[in-house]
């Protein structure tokens, strides 16, 4: 048992000295002061000999940096807020904190970043990869300091923008040792996409199905209650008013008070051309996703129940973007968040996605198609689903070139045209033209 600590001791040695990671080979070093001490003796030349001894223990010291000039240095970003409307300013703050008495003469860090990210007085580099940038800073790091950069980022682009993985290089107060390392965490923020003032109302919040009146309620509020009346087969077991049914002795079901919010489920085209090989029209696209985001902001303002649906995926997380109607806390952030972090893809045309969703709306839900391209099937599909629903209103909003509607269709669906003349970025308010 006594001799367990040393050959325990010797192995660690052995596994520090023959270390096939380090930069630093010891050996070599080593190997040069001993020549060099050797000639020195030789020639009994003791300043050979002295530079021997410093070359040996710069090699040494060398090496014992590169060990531990990374340890107890810690990396830190962290954002003003995680989510921010298009336009705002954030503040990124770089923090890095090295705490041992060891300098770092010279410490970089390349951070990816999103390759549309504009960072105040800061120059972005190319990365490996093409939708990424690096972002460089350079700076020193002395004993037991702390080092603390910010950095001001304009928010012009929706989506999520990531920081990370960040590249470490470390270099020792002499210029003799280079050390790497790679800083796998990612953070980020999100930016909602654009919002302007809407200058028309194409779903209004009131008599949303023109002069008809349905023969019963279309939705009742949960949260205003009318009164109690005896159950009777069909009704849900959650409407159940228990208090009231041990009181009487007989079952009571609650009844609410009708909702005056009518609902509205917007649908978002996000293909712009007809076919794969053609592409996006990035421009054109973020104009809809600009007009779809002001929309369902000027309903929900109006106390309207608002759902989004579109044919494009949210990266990591689901091939197509479904939000259910409502009104409750946090709907308006959902609805941007599927905005904003939606990708262009040639996913499944949007009226597939309308037929799918139409047994699930509430009954009278108005219905928004955003789309950039008019199809004939989109036509046909909704001109067969305004046939078939009585209650149903279908509105259809056009961005960018006018499109030819037939006459049938134009008659039963309300067509608006919103001209892509000026840019997503630049427009100041969205005009919805009705076609006749």
């Amino acid at each position: 048992m006594a001799q367990a600590a040393p050959r325990g001791r010797w192995q660690r040695f052995q596994d520090w000295w023959n270390d096939p990671e380090a930069d630093v080979r010891i050996q070599r070093w080593l190997g040069i002061a001993a020549l060099v001490g050797v000639i020195g003796a030789f020639l009994r030349e003791p300043l050979l000999i002295l530079l021997a001894v410093a070359i040996a223990i710069a090699g040494i010291l060398a090496r014992l940096w590169w060990d531990y000039c990374f340890v107890n240095l810690t990396f830190e970003r962290s954002f003003s807020t995680t989510r921010a409307f298009y336009g705002d300013e954030i503040t990124m703050e770089l923090k890095v904190v090295n705490a041992k008495p060891l300098p770092v003469t010279r410490f970089e860090i390349a951070d990816e970043v999103t390759q549309n990210l504009d960072i105040v007085r800061q120059r972005l580099e190319r990365a490996e990869r093409p939708d990424r940038r690096l972002m460089r800073t350079v700076f020193s790091l002395g004993f037991y300091e702390r080092v603390v950069y910010r950095y001001h980022v304009r928010c012009m682009h929706r989506g999520w923008h990531r920081f990370g993985p960040a590249h470490a290089t470390a270099v020792d107060p002499f210029g003799l040792v280079v050390r790497r390392q790679d800083l796998p965490r990612h953070d980020g923020f999100l930016v909602y996409p654009r919002i302007v003032p809407v200058n028309d109302v194409i779903v209004p919040a009131r008599q949303p199905y023109g002069d008809f009146k349905p023969a019963q309620q279309l939705i009742e509020d949960p949260m205003r209650m009318a009164g109690v009346r005896e159950y009777v087969p069909g009704d849900s077991p959650r409407r159940i008013h228990w208090r009231a049914t041990a009181r009487t002795g007989t079952m009571q079901t609650r009844v609410y008070e009708p909702s005056a919010s009518p609902v509205a489920a917007i649908f978002l085209d996000t293909i712009t051309f007809s076919y794969l090989w053609e592409g996006q029209n990035s421009d054109l696209l973020e104009l809809a996703i600009t007009v779809t985001a002001s929309l369902a902001t000027q309903m929900l303002k109006e106390r309207q129940q608002v759902g989004l649906y579109a044919n494009a995926p949210i990266p990591e997380r689901s091939r197509t973007v479904r939000v259910p109607p409502g009104r409750r806390p946090g709907q308006h952030s959902r609805i941007l968040e599927s905005l904003a972090m939606l990708t262009p893809a040639f996913g499944d045309r949007i009226e597939r996605l309308v037929v799918e969703e139409m047994s699930r709306l509430p009954w009278g839900a108005a219905v928004v198609i955003v789309t950039c391209k008019v199809t004939e099937g989109m036509q046909r599909t909704l001109l067969r689903l305004s046939r078939a629903s009585g209650a149903q209103r279908f509105v259809l909003v056009v961005i960018g070139e006018p499109a030819e509607i037939v006459p049938d269709l134009r008659r039963r669906v309300a067509v608006y045209q919103v001209s892509g003349e000026e840019a997503w970025d630049v427009i100041e308010h969205i005009t919805f033209t009705r076609t006749v």
